[in-house]
């Protein structure tokens, strides 16, 4: 780009829309990383330049995320003051900007990055967000006069397009350690108001009115630890497609450039962006169907809430080496509210999952067997954690029992068993096999 405009460059600068896009993907004063160094030191490379910037431009400062071959103290220091930078007029999304020599042109010859930096010619592709933010730019500079090709210029936003790729890796990351902790915050907060909400209760009688009102609280409360619990498990089942999209992108524009770019080549790719897009869509789905609160109840079918529920943490059980199947004897058909039916396995699953994690089992396993018995629906959980010690067989279901230590509320199994027994007028049960235990839902 050879004629930009800078008149109004501070006020462009100074915008707070910007700046607030700027702090959301957290990445100024933190340390170096080599995903964004690699890229540096390619531009060097490819352009024969000694100079390489992913400079993020602040209200008062330029910070480099990634410099190579600065001359000190700013390559320690890793900023300048606006003064120094020419990075800030980089304003425009996908309009580059090209300086032959700085000591010449009109605006930038007096700039004292020409003395202490040693910016003679500059090539700076701006960094912007999908909302069209501009965060700062990534350029290359040469210490002598030089004419960019355009060949040299095509090369360097490519190159800007993989920074502002990892970029938005580290803003979703962010984004998602951000609702994480919030989720922890409001589930700490929850079970304390619990707790002072059970002393308060203990001293005067129970109601029938109190006791329906503590076990809405209690599925609240497990809904939200189950929510923080499928959090985790969409993070671990969105980085595959994640990684397959950023590739993809990246290896589109330099086969375009190779002359590799062909219908099959097209078609391939495509095919391979849908499957990891139908992936995450199909995560999401389950996840909005498995929290969507139940006021009436519907038929659904036992076998898909048990398919969906499974889904939902397979990726958690496959980092333990947890082997789960589902077989079926037949497709039952019950009435309830299939958000909670969901919720009763999940709390099974998630309790032998933390089973084996304690016991350290070789080859754990859990089988669910569907099937039907008197007209009535009947789930079956089987694993081989080594079973129900007798001395709590009988307090398992008992609300605020638990094994697990202090970090644990107790509610898991009692709520299950409240959900099914109360709400959808069928029986929990458990019970020991053959070396593990064993969970009967029958509705």
């Amino acid at each position: 780009m050879t004629d930009h405009n800078f008149s109004d460059i501070s006020t462009h600068v100074a915008d707070p829309t910007r700046l607030a896009a700027l702090r959301a993907v957290a990445l100024l004063d933190t340390p170096a990383e080599e995903a964004f160094d690699r890229l540096t030191r390619l531009a060097t490379r490819f352009v024969d330049a000694p100079v390489s910037l992913v400079s993020l431009v602040d209200a008062d400062r330029q910070f480099f995320k990634s410099c190579v071959g600065l001359p000190e103290p700013w390559q320690s220091r890793r900023e300048t003051p606006l003064s120094h930078s020419f990075c800030q007029y980089n304003r425009i999304a996908r309009q580059p900007l090209l300086i032959a020599d700085a000591r010449l042109h009109p605006f930038f010859k007096d700039n004292p990055a020409i003395k202490d930096l040693n910016v003679i010619a500059y090539l700076g592709i701006p960094l912007a967000t999908v909302d069209g933010y501009i965060l700062g730019s990534f350029c290359v500079i040469d210490s002598k006069p030089r004419r960019w090709t355009s060949a040299q210029v095509a090369v360097i936003e490519d190159l800007a397009a993989s920074v502002m790729t990892e970029i938005q890796l580290r803003s979703e990351i962010c984004t998602r350690t951000l609702a994480e902790k919030r989720m922890e915050e409001k589930h700490e907060e929850l079970c304390r108001a619990h707790r002072d909400l059970q002393r308060e209760s203990e001293e005067r009688l129970r109601t029938a009115e109190q006791l329906r009102q503590m076990d809405q609280m209690l599925i609240q409360q497990g809904r939200l630890a189950a929510m923080g619990e499928m959090i985790s498990n969409i993070a671990h089942q969105w980085r595959q497609p994640l990684n397959v999209l950023a590739l993809l992108a990246q290896d589109l524009p330099m086969t375009y450039r190779l002359g590799e770019f062909d219908q099959d080549y097209l078609d391939e790719k495509v095919r391979k962006m849908m499957e990891a897009i139908t992936q995450m869509s199909r995560t999401i789905d389950n996840f909005r169907n498995f929290f969507s609160p139940g006021t009436e109840k519907v038929r659904f079918r036992v076998l898909e809430a048990v398919q969906k529920t499974v889904s939902l943490v397979h990726a958690s059980l496959r980092e333990l080496s947890i082997d789960i199947t589902v077989s079926s004897f037949a497709d039952p058909m019950v009435e309830g509210y299939p958000g909670d039916y969901s919720q009763v396995l999940l709390n099974i699953l998630i309790n032998a999952r933390d089973v084996f994690a304690a016991r350290k089992v070789e080859h754990p396993t859990i089988r669910i067997e569907v099937g039907e018995s008197d007209g009535h629906s009947v789930v079956t959980l089987v694993d081989n954690g080594g079973g129900i010690p007798a001395e709590i067989a009988e307090k398992i279901f008992d609300p605020y029992f638990t094994t697990k230590g202090p970090q644990a509320t107790g509610i898991g199994l009692y709520m299950a068993k409240m959900i099914i027994e109360r709400n959808m007028g069928g029986s929990l049960t458990a019970g020991n096999v053959d070396g593990g235990a064993r969970f009967r839902l029958l509705v």
